[in-house]
C-alpha cells in the first residue's frame, strides 16, 4: 500500500530496508498466478503512463531504487533516476523554499503524479522519504525516443510528515495524503478509527496546509477530478474511494463503498477511477491483517473501476495469490495488458486484460 512499507518500518521496529529488500527478492522472475513479471526493481510501488506512448514510470520505495522507466512493448525496465543516473536542472525561483537536490542515493519514492507542462513535457510529482519528507518534483521529457528525468526542485511536508501519494490540480496546486499521522497506529486504520488527513499546497504559499474534514482510516491514494472541482481518496480502513469539493472539502461528498480490499493507489483512467489493492481475507495468510507485518503474506488481488459520478463499482480483474508476488498497489490498463505495481517486492507484473 501506498507508503505502507515506511510505516511498517516505524511500527516493527527493528526491521531494516536490507531486511526487506532481501524479502523481496526471493524467488525467480517466472510467471505465476497467471502473472507475468519485469524483475530487478526495489519496491516499485506505484505507476503512471507517460500519455500516448508505450511508456510507464515506476516509482521506487527503497533507498536508492530511484525511478524506473517500464517499456511495455518490449517488456523492459530502466533506471530514470538513480544513483548513477540521475540529472538536475534545480528551479529555484518555482521551489525556493527546497532545501536542495534529492540525493539519489537516498531517495525512497513512491506515490506519483504526473501533469502536462508542455508538448512533450510533464512534471512527475513523487512522495520521499529518504532524507526528508517531501513531494519531489522531477521534468520528464518524453520529445525524444526514450523519455528522460531531471530532478528540479522539492516542498517540504509540515511537521516532517511522511506523505503517502500526491495529486496536481490544472493550476499547480498539490494535495497530498499522510497515511498515519504521529500518535496513530495501523490497528486503528483496522479498527475503523481515523488515523491521516489530506494537506495542500497552492503556487505562491510558503507550505502546506491541513484540509480539516478530511480525516479518515488510512488515508492512502488521491486523485484529482478533470474539472478541478474534486478530489478522490482512498481510505483503506473503510474500504472507500470518497470524493471532496476542492472548494469546502469539510466533509465528503459521496463515497465508492469496496468490498475484498482497502484502496491504495487510485487513478484516472479515461472516465473512470481505478484503484487496486490486496485481498483482505486470504485464507493462506490465517484471513485479514491483524498485525502489521501480516501485509507481507503473499495474497490476492483485486482491480475496480469507479464511476465518480454515482461512486458506482464495477470489478476490472482479480488475482490468486502468486508468490513471491504480492503487495498490489497501482493497477493501469495498457497495449491490452494490465499493468500492476507492488510495494513490497521487486518487480512489477502484467497479464491480458480480459
Amino acid at each position: 500500500m501506498k507508503g505502507i512499507i515506511c510505516i511498517l518500518l516505524l511500527a516493527l521496529g527493528g526491521m531494516t530496508a536490507s531486511a526487506a529488500r532481501a524479502t523481496a527478492q526471493a524467488g525467480s522472475c517466472a510467471p505465476s498466478g497467471g502473472l507475468n513479471f519485469i524483475c530487478g526493481m526495489q519496491a516499485p510501488e506505484d505507476l503512471v503512463l507517460v500519455p500516448n506512448t508505450r511508456w510507464l514510470i515506476a516509482s521506487g520505495m527503497m533507498a536508492g531504487s530511484g525511478l524506473h522507466l517500464i517499456d511495455t512493448q518490449a517488456k523492459t525496465a530502466r533506471s530514470l533516476f538513480a544513483p548513477g543516473v540521475s540529472t538536475t536542472r534545480e528551479d529555484k525561483t518555482k521551489f525556493a523554499s527546497c532545501p536542495g537536490p534529492l540525493d539519489p542515493k537516498q531517495a525512497v519514492l513512491h506515490g506519483l503524479s504526473l501533469r502536462s507542462a508542455q508538448t512533450g513535457r510533464y512534471l512527475l510529482y513523487a512522495t520521499n522519504h529518504g532524507g526528508r519528507e517531501s513531494i519531489e518534483v522531477f521534468d520528464i521529457d518524453a520529445r525524444g525516443a526514450t523519455p528522460t528525468a531531471a530532478w528540479v526542485g522539492c516542498l517540504l511536508m509540515p511537521n516532517n510528515w511522511p506523505a503517502n501519494s500526491v495529486a496536481v490540480f490544472k493550476d499547480g496546486a498539490i494535495v497530498a495524503t499522510v497515511l498515519v499521522l504521529p500518535g496513530k497506529t495501523f490497528q486503528d486504520v483496522w479498527e475503523g478509527r481515523n488515523t491521516g488527513l489530506v494537506v495542500m499546497w497552492t503556487p505562491g504559499s510558503k507550505e502546506f496546509k491541513t484540509l480539516a474534514g478530511t480525516e479518515l482510516p488510512g488515508n492512502n491514494g488521491i486523485e484529482t477530478s478533470g474539472d478541478d472541482r474534486e478530489f478522490y481518496v482512498a481510505s483503506i480502513g473503510l474500504k472507500r474511494i470518497v470524493a471532496y469539493s476542492r472548494a469546502d472539502p469539510s466533509k465528503p461528498l459521496r463515497f465508492a463503498q469496496l468490498k475484498e480490499f482497502g484502496p491504495d493507489n487510485v487513478r484516472f483512467v479515461g472516465d473512470r477511477l481505478y484503484t487496486a489493492g490486496i485481498i483482505d481475507n486470504e485464507p493462506a495468510c490465517g484471513g485479514a491483517p491483524k498485525k502489521p507485518e501480516d501485509i507481507q503474506c503473499p495474497r490476492g488481488w483485486v482491480v475496480d473501476a469507479i464511476d465518480p459520478k454515482t461512486m458506482a463499482v464495477t470489478e476490472i480483474a482479480r488475482g490468486p495469490r502468486a508468490a513471491p508476488y504480492t503487495g498490489t498497489a497501482t493497477a493501469i490498463p495498457v497495449g491490452g495488458n494490465l499493468w500492476l505495481s507492488s510495494f513490497n517486492v521487486d518487480r512489477i507484473a502484467y497479464r491480458a486484460l480480459k
